[in-house]
């Protein structure tokens, strides 16, 4: 018979691609939290900062792997990168391997597009491409939470300081 054939295949987009696309939503989410925060009140945003939710904290005294890393992002959200550095550095981390990724992504999309609509061929120069996903990247990040875990909890140990508290009295108005 002379009917079409129809494709029953997926095609496959590549780890990179599905990154970029869930980076997309996440975009999305992080400008509506970013939004609801500088519009709340700001008793609520103190609040949120100096608050602990963290249970093994409460229990035990000690910092978990991610304790400070909501007053970090707080932080970044205030455009004060060396506090959210201090308070927890996985969060600078994040924002800065999330800006790469994104930003080289989005341009290699724009230029293909680009191409698309100007007729230029594959052929007629390098083809940009965005950054490529690595192990080497989340490895970066176990070694800043562990590391973030172990100093400040022999800190704690130590000298008997609470680094969170601290900080927030340096860097809190």
């Amino acid at each position: 018979m002379g009917g079409r054939r129809v494709s029953n295949q997926r095609r496959d987009i590549g780890t990179e691609e599905v990154l970029y696309r869930v980076g997309l939503v996440a975009a999305l989410v992080a400008a509506t939290g970013f939004l609801v925060y500088s519009l709340g009140p700001q008793e609520q945003r103190d609040f949120l900062h100096r608050y602990s939710f963290c249970v093994i904290y409460r229990f035990t005294g000690f910092y978990c792997p991610g304790c400070g890393g909501s007053r970090a992002v707080s932080e970044l959200l205030r455009g004060n990168l060396l506090a959210s550095l201090l308070y927890h550095p996985l969060a600078a981390y994040g924002l800065v391997l999330y800006i790469a990724f994104m930003g080289s992504h989005m341009a290699a999309h724009v230029t293909a597009w680009l191409r698309s609509r100007t007729g230029t061929g594959a052929g007629d120069g390098p083809r940009l491409r965005g950054l490529r996903w690595r192990t080497s990247f989340i490895t970066a990040a176990v070694v800043l939470l562990i590391g973030n875990f172990v100093i400040k909890n022999v800190i704690h140990l130590v000298t008997g300081v609470d680094i969170l508290a601290r900080l927030d009295q340096i860097f809190l108005p």
